[in-house]
C-alpha cells in the first residue's frame, strides 16, 4: 500500500519532492518482495520465491535513479523493467 501511494504522489510532484517520494516507494517494494521471498521459500515454493527475488532485483535497479531527472534514469529504469518482464 504505501508503495503504490508515494509512487503515484511521485508522479504529480516536483522533481525534489518525487526523488523522495519515489525512493521512499522503491524501498517498500524491496523490503515487501524480501519478505515475500523469505515467505515462500519457507513454504517451499521456490518458484514464487524466485519470482519475488527477480522482482526485487528489479526493483533495486529502478530505485537506483530515483533522485536522477528523468533521462539520466532510463538505462537502469530499463534494466529494472527487464528483470521486472522476466
Amino acid at each position: 500500500m504505501v508503495g503504490a501511494v508515494f509512487g503515484i504522489a511521485g508522479t504529480f510532484a516536483a522533481p525534489p519532492l518525487r526523488g523522495l517520494l519515489w525512493g521512499i516507494d522503491g524501498i517498500a517494494l524491496v523490503v515487501a518482495s524480501a519478505m515475500l521471498a523469505i515467505h515462500y521459500l519457507r513454504k517451499g515454493d521456490d518458484t514464487a520465491a524466485a519470482g519475488f527475488l527477480a522482482f526485487l532485483a528489479g526493483e533495486t535497479l529502478i530505485v537506483s535513479g530515483a533522485a536522477m531527472e528523468l533521462a539520466a534514469s532510463v538505462p537502469s529504469f530499463a534494466a529494472g523493467a527487464g528483470l521486472w518482464a522476466a
